[in-house]
């Protein structure tokens, strides 16, 4: 975010937060419109620091306004990342208007956001793997029973005794990206070359781009597992980096020993950034604005900008080091007659890696997580 406030405020923070001593308790400040506009053109006239750029007729946006649509929380959140489903890989502009089958909650029964993402006084619910500032998470639970599956039935009962140690989400998420690719790879390293599409093939796209670097974009993909007991560690800025292993952006925390832990699917997006080899850290780069990477192209120049900016020592070398991030999956959510049968995780073509997850092996044949306790 330092040195490139204006671009990244173009969604976050309201009007006007052009540097550090933005007031978060001005509620001049705050952006009413792009929630509650009902033209469906305001959103689209956002600029940079948030402000609009005057294409828009803001006595029409005013007059318009009413409850948020899944649109208006859209026009930010899908777009994420600098484009349609970039980051999320489960949020993309198809949920405007999607069918049952891209999601059953939105299509199948038109729920708007709020419907989940509960909200009292501007206080909105729901958890970011990211940088949470929330209101307390959202749950499948809220409305389901926590054995929700037909007691009548003796196999849709065996359901029920796997919901303290498997998410609903794992089941009834088997597939993300389902109508627009989603990010998986993003490559720093390969930025400063022109534009050029590199391979475009059924569900897979590489992508350079002279910005960017390197892009890999794929849809219809299956999720990674992890488990996950509600909470995420985090990498701050001036954190130490892992040159051997990959540095974890946002890993989720749990294990099979740990009993509020749940398997939970994720979008696993790796990416290649710049680093300190000398103080071991992340760089802040200054990427937008005057004298920023995408004029320039120096990530030398820009690095020492952006680290100043950020209040990190930078030693004036950079280098290129792998980077983990995971997108924990709650949207797309598949009719109950699409989701994971025994078969897709007991079967011969597993989803899921069981000795990856701790697990001496299939637990249908060597026990479940208490086995793995012992």
């Amino acid at each position: 975010m330092e040195s490139n406030w204006c671009r990244c405020t173009k969604c976050h923070a309201g009007y006007g937060k052009e540097d550090d001593t933005f007031d978060f308790m001005d509620d001049a400040a705050v952006d009413c419109l792009v929630c509650h506009d009902q033209t469906g053109k305001y959103a689209g006239s956002k600029g940079e620091c948030g402000y609009t750029d005057g294409s828009v007729n803001l006595l029409e946006v005013a007059q318009s306004v009413g409850k948020p649509t899944r649109s208006n929380c859209g026009s930010c959140h899908w777009y994420g990342g600098g484009g349609n489903n970039v980051k999320h890989g489960d949020m993309d502009a198809a949920l405007a208007d999607p069918s049952r089958e891209h999601d059953v909650h939105m299509g199948g029964m038109d729920f708007q956001c709020q419907d989940c993402h509960t909200t009292e006084n501007h206080k909105i619910a729901g958890r970011s793997t990211t940088s949470s500032v929330s209101e307390g998470p959202v749950a499948c639970t809220d409305c389901h029973d926590s054995r929700p599956h037909d007691k009548s039935s003796a196999m849709l009962s065996k359901l029920n005794d796997h919901t303290h140690t498997v998410s609903c989400e794992a089941c009834h998420i088997p597939e993300y990206a389902k109508d627009a690719p989603t990010t998986t790879l993003w490559d720093w390293s390969q930025s400063g070359r022109e534009d050029k599409v590199l391979e475009n093939k059924g569900k897979k796209k590489r992508i350079l781009s002279k910005k960017k670097g390197l892009l890999i974009r794929e849809k219809n993909l299956t999720p990674e597992y992890e488990w996950y007991n509600g909470t995420h560690k985090r990498y701050l800025k001036g954190d130490p980096i892992n040159r051997e292993a990959g540095t974890q952006i946002n890993p989720p925390q749990g294990d099979i020993h740990d009993p509020e832990a749940k398997i939970t699917p994720y979008k696993i997006m790796k990416g290649v950034e710049p680093a300190d080899p000398v103080n071991g850290h992340l760089i802040v780069p200054k990427l937008f604005g005057d004298g920023g990477y995408f004029e320039t192209y120096d990530w030398i120049d820009t690095s020492e900008k952006g680290m100043a900016s950020a209040g990190l020592d930078f030693s004036g070398e950079v280098i290129f080091v792998e980077t983990i991030m995971h997108w924990r999956l709650n949207h797309q959510v598949a009719p109950k007659e699409e989701a994971l049968s025994c078969l897709d995780c007991h079967g011969c073509d597993k989803v899921m890696n069981f000795r990856a997850l701790g697990y001496e092996g299939d637990p249908a044949n060597v026990g479940g997580r208490s086995a793995g306790r012992q």
